[in-house]
């Protein structure tokens, strides 16, 4: 026994069913998005029970979107794998992008990466089952550092493809886009070292390589804008503390802003 997803969307039902999660509590939808999930293993078909209450003997990992989470009535020890920086539980940074393809859903792009903290002993088994399935867990001592750099990614290419209609390839083809994209990850990594949060110096490099492998995927932001403000506004804020000047990343909040406001 695994854990119990919280929200089994398409981030949700990819980590359910490399979990082999046996619960589910799903949200306003009422159903888990997918049922057929190719993992490195090969085809999976999952077919959890829908539950009001998790088992007590079950680690909950919640996997709708911040706003959308009643943080009441979440276990202490619940796991968020989620977009955005602020989640009052641990947090699971997830390095990968999910599509649905004729029922089957499947990750793009390079191998998936979940980064978590050090957990409790009964999440272990949920570690085990997904690098089980062929997705790649680290365990390390301060997750902030990886949780940063997601929302670096997060809060460029995405919003970019919200006010624009392009996907992440049409955005990483246009010359200017890819460069404005480039310059707010390096204005990204200012702000976390200002504020005494450690990424790579080569984090601009990486986010090269990983966008360039997305192809036509079509980000979270896109279908939901409410991840913005858990996205996007952290790191506006997080300059102004340092008096920082972010004129790539207040570029692309403009062109946001002028589309959802």
């Amino acid at each position: 026994m695994t854990c119990v997803v919280v929200g089994p969307g398409l981030v949700g039902s990819y980590l359910g069913a490399a979990a082999g999660s046996p619960q589910v509590m799903v949200g306003p939808r009422g159903t888990v998005r997918a049922h057929c999930v190719r993992l490195a293993t090969g085809i999976q078909t999952w077919s959890p029970q829908i539950v009001e209450k998790a088992a007590a003997h079950l680690p909950t990992l919640i996997t709708c979107r911040v706003h959308q989470t009643d943080w009441r009535s979440m276990p202490a020890d619940a796991l968020a794998a989620q977009n955005g920086l602020g989640q009052p539980r641990a947090v699971a940074v997830c390095f990968f992008a999910i599509d649905l393809d004729d029922g089957v859903l499947h990750t793009t792009g390079p191998r998936p990466r979940v980064v978590v903290g050090r957990l409790a002993t009964r999440w272990q088994p949920t570690l085990t089952a997904w690098r089980n399935a062929g997705i790649l867990v680290e365990e390390v001592d301060d997750v902030r550092s990886a949780q940063w750099e997601k929302v670096i990614f997060n809060a460029t290419v995405g919003p970019l493809c919200l006010s624009t209609g392009l996907t992440m390839a049409g955005v990483w083809q246009d010359p200017a886009l890819r460069q404005l994209t480039m310059d707010a990850t390096a204005e990204g990594v200012r702000i976390a070292h200002a504020n005494g949060i450690f990424c790579h110096d080569d984090l601009v490099d990486r986010a090269s390589i990983f966008f360039a492998q997305l192809g036509d995927h079509h980000p979270s932001v896109v279908a939901d804008a409410g991840e913005l403000p858990w996205v996007i506004q952290p790191l506006l804020d997080a300059a102004q503390q340092q008096r920082l000047v972010i004129p790539a990343i207040d570029r692309i909040a403009a062109m946001v802003a002028a589309v959802t406001n």
